[in-house]
């Protein structure tokens, strides 16, 4: 939202504010407002992805793909880190600002006749904008990012090409269930009738509930490690990771990634199972898109190098399952050594479970608070701290900035290690601009 004054922003305060309406699972205020809009989603082909970790990157790896296959692509993910035009890309570009609070506008003119309980709430009707726009770019593909859960998530109203569910843990709790079972239940209502669906990695209770899914409806399923796997050849901090991929039909041998950290390399081939699923359904991607596609493919905060001498990490994981992956990583390049963490939480996060897996690798550790009405404060993520590791020193700093100074003033080698939340990635992106 760069140099736009406050009468431009006007739509985006409109947006913001239909955030008060709060979550309410279903689906119903999201066919309204869509069938409002002239139904947009009907307008392009479709793949809708759903997990707990991963989906981001591999919506990133599969549009991108498409995009140097020649289609006109769009990519609709959540959350943003820096401003909310980032979720909503035609061919790898953002939706201009002014042209986001313009549809903003025309959005609020149409709720304005809605009844009551069909009032959206903001991630309905940003889901409504994002579609439209779409529509008006005439885009031939959209790859879509589930919002939270799936069964009931405003993005469930597509007819997909296909489904994509990566692997599944704990995360909104509060909403989704609290066991696996549950939560992956949440994740496999994604799965249309006769459709194809992609698994990545599950574990044992999640593969079961999405199998018993994909037979009830009909669905052709496409699981990992079954149906495709991969082999890491090489990984390098500063130069990415090489990997072979053995799908049903193909084998691709030598393909680079220069996103870090093992699990892109799964989240990469989960993309090309994806890819070769589309190309079964007669739709073409050459070998060699595929390959620029997979090679070219950036996603921010996903274990992001901000600086490589000394090492300094962003990393998005905001739950126990994605801390450990982060740890795995983290050990892989820079084994035998302990970490300098700057870490701000969600209150609604596992953020005792987090700190306990973060303490095991820490040399210290400094909490902030990221800008945001449901962050953990600082205090008490130092005070569980003190409970759990004691020996483990630790600062507080309030604002994110001065975090990020003071630990880019910390002397020595050890890796400087940024995490917890993707709201905190995103302060620390608007504050570390000069070292991307």
């Amino acid at each position: 939202m760069a140099n736009m004054n406050h009468k431009e922003k006007e739509g985006h305060l409109f947006l913001e504010k239909l955030s008060d309406f709060g979550i309410k699972l279903g689906l119903d205020k999201i066919r309204y407002l869509l069938k409002r809009l002239g139904n947009p989603e009907k307008a392009y082909r479709s793949v809708l992805i759903a997990g707990t970790n991963g989906k981001g990157s591999v919506a990133k790896f599969l549009a991108t793909v498409l995009q140097e296959s020649g289609y006109t692509t769009a990519l609709y993910t959540s959350p943003h880190l820096v401003d909310v035009e980032e979720r909503i890309q035609v061919n790898g570009c953002n939706i201009p600002a002014q042209e986001f609070d313009k549809l903003c506008l025309e959005l609020k003119a149409v709720i304005a006749k809605f009844p009551l309980h069909y009032q959206p709430t903001y991630f309905e009707a940003l889901t409504g904008l994002a579609f439209a726009y779409f529509e008006r770019k005439k885009v031939d593909f959209l790859v879509c990012e589930v919002g939270m859960g799936g069964r009931f998530d405003a993005t469930n109203v597509l007819a997909p090409e296909l489904e994509i569910i990566t692997p599944v843990s704990f995360d909104h709790m509060e909403f989704l269930g609290t066991s696996i079972e549950a939560i992956a239940a949440e994740k496999a209502g994604i799965i249309k009738e006769k459709s194809t669906v992609i698994s990545g990695r599950q574990k044992k209770e999640a593969a079961t509930v999405i199998e018993r899914t994909a037979r009830l409806k009909k669905a052709a399923l496409i699981r990992y490690p079954r149906d495709f796997s991969y082999r890491t050849v090489s990984a390098s901090f500063s130069d990415g990771q090489l990997f072979h991929f053995y799908g049903r039909r193909s084998c691709l041998r030598n393909m680079k990634t220069c996103l870090l950290g093992r699990y892109q390399v799964h989240n990469a081939a989960v993309a090309l199972a994806a890819i070769e699923a589309l190309d079964g359904k007669g739709i073409r991607v050459p070998e060699s898109a595929v390959r620029s596609g997979i090679e070219r493919a950036r996603w921010p905060a996903r274990f992001q190098a901000l600086s490589y001498n000394p090492p300094v990490i962003l990393d998005g994981a905001h739950n126990p399952a994605g801390t450990s992956t982060l740890l795995s990583t983290l050990t892989s390049y820079f084994p035998d050594t302990r970490y300098v963490f700057l870490v701000g939480i969600l209150k609604d996060k596992q953020y005792r479970k987090m700190l306990e897996l973060l303490a095991a690798h820490s040399e210290l550790m400094i909490f902030t608070k990221p800008d945001n009405p449901r962050a953990c404060s600082p205090e008490e993520l130092a005070e569980v701290l003190s409970e759990i590791a004691p020996g483990i020193p630790f600062e507080i700093h309030q604002s994110p900035s001065g975090a990020l100074s003071r630990l880019m003033s910390i002397k020595g080698n050890n890796p400087k290690v940024i995490c917890g939340s993707l709201y905190l990635a995103g302060d620390i992106l608007k504050e570390a601009g000069n070292l991307l």
